[in-house]
């Protein structure tokens, strides 16, 4: 598990239905894809990163890509309620299936208000984006932003508080 606060992410969203979200951690950077087909990947991390704003212990969440996808895990440290545990898992199954097996693939500590601050950025950007008109070509339909002007509103007043 990696322990460091050399952390970044990144979030694209790419025409026709597909993601991509870098984190860099280190210098090293860890990708990961998915598709908009299964589910809508943005809503659910929207939802994840509410529920810790909340104060929820733990969140989890898939991210499925074309076959397979990722398991994503956030929980907060016992003794240490501001820091998070982040876990991403790759799985093999598709859509449909019984996932059964992961395999971890990324682990990390990160302070809460890190997390939550990188990841609003990021959907921020995406929402923006989308105002205009050769952007939002093939990509409008998989932002949720009835959500994410809840979640703007959350997090503003989270991030005034902390």
């Amino acid at each position: 598990m990696t322990k460091t606060n050399d952390i970044d992410f990144s979030l694209i969203l790419h025409p026709h239905g597909w993601s991509t979200a870098w984190f860099y951690i280190n210098g090293k950077r860890f990708e990961f894809t998915t598709t908009h087909a299964f589910g809508e990947p943005y809503f659910d991390f929207i939802k994840s990163l509410s529920q810790l704003i909340n104060k929820q212990m733990e969140s989890t969440f898939f991210w499925y890509s074309e076959p397979g996808g990722n398991k994503i895990e956030i929980k907060r440290i016992k003794d240490r309620q501001h820091i998070l545990n982040v876990k991403i898992a790759e799985f093999n199954n598709s859509f449909g299936e019984q996932l059964k097996e992961f395999e971890e693939i990324l682990e990390f500590e990160i302070k809460e208000k890190h997390l939550i601050t990188v990841a609003y950025y990021q959907l921020k950007k995406i929402e923006t984006l989308l105002q205009d008109k050769s952007f939002a070509l093939y990509r409008s339909n998989n932002f949720p932003f009835q959500d994410f002007m809840l979640f703007e509103n959350k997090v503003t007043t989270y991030l005034k508080f902390i």
